[in-house]
């Protein structure tokens, strides 16, 4: 018995006739007639009695038509539950950020997309480029926001978002009476950097080896927390994305100084075999539109490069 016959068997009750239901219906008669022939078979009963005047319940029909009407309102329901948990995002995500963001991005995508979908479990795995890479090419993340240090990685696609210049952390003591500055001007700072392998370190590598020089490097680190606080502290300068150290700048423990053509992308990369996932679909359109939110409020200074 499914919810469409009931419905034709209503219809024929409620006007009366084969003919007029079948045309409200937009049946042909005879499939109609059929629906309700299997009906009675299957209930192994008969519904109608036809006469010169048209047509009347009998008992057994009126039985059904007592309850009929609630049991399709009953389907209809369950049938718009059920919809609307298919569209309601569900299950696990688990995203790889960058601590660079945590403020800028981070929080404010998980505290938004969280309340958006509670019935989403978000597992986030903060850490560098580098790793996070890794860990979604062996299929441990779903999508992992990263520096774009590659336009290809297996088995996920990789869409550019933002570019972002990098900036001299430095404490406002030993900052340089600069507007801009440039790698020549930075080669005889001393400097505190990322530990290799790092995509910031090597970047700095490779900018130094063009111009020949070899910098001062204070002391090394692998993570940003160390990094910020013995810029700090005057142990030497940082060099970063302008977002790592905007909570830093704002309360005046550092400054942060343009260089001149250093900056980055900041791509989402997704993994193909999640891609589909309704869950993860709205976690790439939070990410989004929370990239061009905050860009366009001036709480991150990036230039956009997505087109939404």
């Amino acid at each position: 018995m499914d919810a469409q016959s009931l419905r034709c068997f209503l219809r024929i009750a409620e006007l009366g006739s084969f003919g007029r239901a079948a045309q409200v219906l937009n049946l042909t008669q005879p499939t109609l007639s059929r629906r309700i022939a299997l009906l009675e078979r299957e209930l192994r009963a008969q519904l109608f009695i036809r006469h010169q005047r048209g047509i009347s319940l009998t008992p057994a029909g009126h039985a059904l038509g007592s309850r009929a009407l609630g049991l399709v309102q009953q389907l209809d329901e369950l049938q718009a539950d059920v919809a609307a948990l298919d569209r309601e995002p569900s299950g696990n995500v688990t995203i790889g950020l960058p601590p660079s963001l945590v403020s800028v991005l981070n929080g404010p995508l998980i505290e938004r997309y969280c309340k958006a979908y509670p019935r989403v479990r978000l597992f986030v795995h903060e850490g560098i480029s580098d790793l996070v890479g890794e860990k979604l090419v062996d299929g441990e993340l779903d999508m992992a926001l990263m520096f774009s240090t590659r336009t290809r990685l297996r088995n996920a696609s990789v869409n550019i978002l933002a570019t972002e210049e990098m900036v001299l952390a430095s404490a406002p003591s030993a900052a340089p009476a600069k507007s801009q500055l440039t790698m020549s001007d930075l080669s005889s700072l001393p400097l505190v950097l990322y530990r290799l392998p790092n995509y910031i370190r090597w970047r700095v590598d490779v900018a130094f080896q063009q111009l020949g020089v070899q910098p001062r490097v204070t002391s090394e680190t692998n993570t940003l927390s160390m990094l910020l606080e013995l810029a700090r502290r005057g142990v030497g300068s940082a060099i970063l994305p302008r977002s790592a150290v905007e909570q830093d700048v704002s309360l005046n423990l550092l400054t942060a100084i343009p260089i001149r053509g250093m900056s980055v992308n900041w791509a989402l990369a997704i993994s193909r075999d999640r891609e589909h996932s309704l869950a993860v679909q709205m976690l790439i359109r939070n990410i989004e539109e929370l990239v061009l939110e905050q860009i366009k409020a001036g709480k991150w200074q990036a230039t956009l490069q997505v087109s939404r």
